[in-house]
């Protein structure tokens, strides 16, 4: 699985390789799903992951843009079954930060994976001594801001994202005790 991989009880959260990355932008189904030894979820097949372009430039020169970007999350019991995209946006900024981010597929939703690959995630970013992490979260994803409450985030204002639009934007620094873990 690889040195960069994050094990909680449920999950093993690998990185996307620039492989995979260039599967999935060429809709190279096949291809993408002999490189994560796993079906990758079709309903995510039409989404948009033109995003990836950069990732994938930059990453065949920088690994370090490949270890805080996109992961993959698949479940431990044996069965290796994608359940999540789950990452950061990119390495910590300027200021240590970095922003979160992630999805579950439909069928396994509403069973703690979200909550679960955050926690996983969260530990591993401030054991590499980051000063905090965001969330950009829609104003109507109730569901995400309830989650980013639970996970010790605290609402820090909004912002404008270009093609996303108004987005609520979370924040959990360093050292931050959270109650309910």
């Amino acid at each position: 699985m690889g040195a960069a991989t994050i094990l909680t009880p449920r999950l093993a959260m690998t990185p996307m390789s620039c492989g995979v990355m260039r599967a999935i932008m060429a809709a190279d189904w096949q291809r993408a799903d002999e490189l994560l030894a796993t079906p990758f979820p079709s309903e995510w097949r039409n989404d948009g992951w033109e995003w990836l372009v950069p990732r994938v430039v930059e990453g065949d020169h920088d690994a370090r843009l490949l270890v805080w970007g996109t992961r993959l999350a698949r479940l431990i019991d044996g069965r290796g079954q994608a359940v999540a995209e789950v990452g950061f946006h990119g390495p910590p900024d300027d200021d240590g930060w970095v922003e979160i981010g992630y999805r579950v597929v439909t069928g396994y939703r509403r069973r703690g994976f979200a909550e679960e690959a955050c926690r996983g995630l969260l530990d591993w970013a401030f054991t590499t001594g980051v000063a905090g992490v965001r969330a950009a979260i829609s104003p109507d994803n109730e569901a995400s801001a309830r989650l980013a409450l639970k996970l010790g985030f605290v609402r820090a204002g909004s912002a404008r994202h270009e093609v996303l639009g108004e987005q609520l934007i979370f924040e959990h620094p360093r050292g931050r005790t959270e109650a309910s873990r």
